[in-house]
């Protein structure tokens, strides 16, 4: 398969899940069919205290991330991981469900799938099964090793530190390559 790849990256708290968000709601708008899911991030005190996984077809939501222990959860760097959030993902993922789609968004690409963990083997099945474009958000210290850990040679960087008239017409043209 020769999926196009499409990165929003910048550095953390920059605003990629924003960016990706308002990219969605564009691309539905124009009438395209958009699957997978946002992670928003939560606070507690001024800091992050964990991610939600929001299912962009249904608004069902999971706790996938938290800074606060809990039994079960897998401690990775300050935060606990949900198994049944990464379980959400993947269901969200299964290429099953996304044969009626256009366009289908991960947030986010990361360190887990470096270690082929999280979305790595959802990942694999979208590049080996599914012919559809898809927009990752990948943090810019780790572009490099994610499109060479997934082989990744059709992509498009689009950077949330860039001026912001750049972007509305990056997404422009992006609604208009799917559409193709």
């Amino acid at each position: 398969m020769n999926n196009k790849v499409f990165i929003i990256t910048g550095s953390q708290g920059s605003g990629k899940t924003t960016f990706l968000t308002k990219l969605t709601k564009h691309l539905k708008a124009e009438g395209l069919t958009v699957s997978g899911f946002i992670a928003h991030g939560f606070w507690n005190n001024n800091e992050r205290a964990g991610f939600e996984l929001e299912n962009i077809q249904t608004g069902e939501k999971i706790i996938l991330c938290q800074t606060n222990p809990a039994k079960g959860w897998d401690k990775f760097r300050k935060f606990y991981f949900n198994p049944e959030g990464f379980a959400f993902g993947n269901r969200v993922l299964d290429p099953a469900n996304l044969e009626k789609t256009d366009f289908i968004a991960i947030d986010e690409v990361g360190p887990f799938e470096l270690k082929n963990r999280g979305w790595a083997q959802a990942i694999k099945l979208l590049l080996h099964n599914i012919d559809k474009p898809m927009i990752w958000v990948v943090r810019k210290s780790l572009i490099e090793e994610i499109l060479s850990h997934f082989n990744i040679n059709d992509f498009t960087i689009l950077d949330v530190n860039v001026a912001e008239n750049e972007n509305a017409e990056l997404i422009s043209n992006l609604s208009k390559e799917i559409k193709r």
